[in-house]
């Protein structure tokens, strides 16, 4: 699937960014460590049709002049756009 954006970060504020992307209709990919049980607030986003990863860790990201790529263990994710709410786990992103 191809995405517009990527959010790294799906608590209260990731949540909903992806849910007013989502509804705005870009093609919303989320992505967060923690189990969905943790994160009540990407419901909404879901619900609006975000593609969300849940317990899929963040390792890296990267920008580049055609968009932005995220690593995770698992996989390489590339959209245009990239979002980062990560709260207080923003700060090993973002060093």
């Amino acid at each position: 699937m191809t995405h517009d954006v990527i959010v790294i970060g799906l608590g209260e504020l990731g949540g909903a960014a992806a849910n007013r992307l989502a509804s705005r209709g870009m093609r919303v990919l989320g992505l967060d460590g923690r189990a969905r049980a943790e994160l009540p607030g990407a419901d909404e986003a879901l619900a609006a049709g975000a593609d969300l990863h849940f317990e899929e860790r963040v390792i890296d990201w990267f920008t580049e002049r055609s968009g932005s790529r995220v690593l995770t263990p698992s996989s390489t994710y590339t959209a245009p756009l990239l979002v980062i709410c990560d709260g207080s786990d923003a700060r090993t992103l973002l060093l």
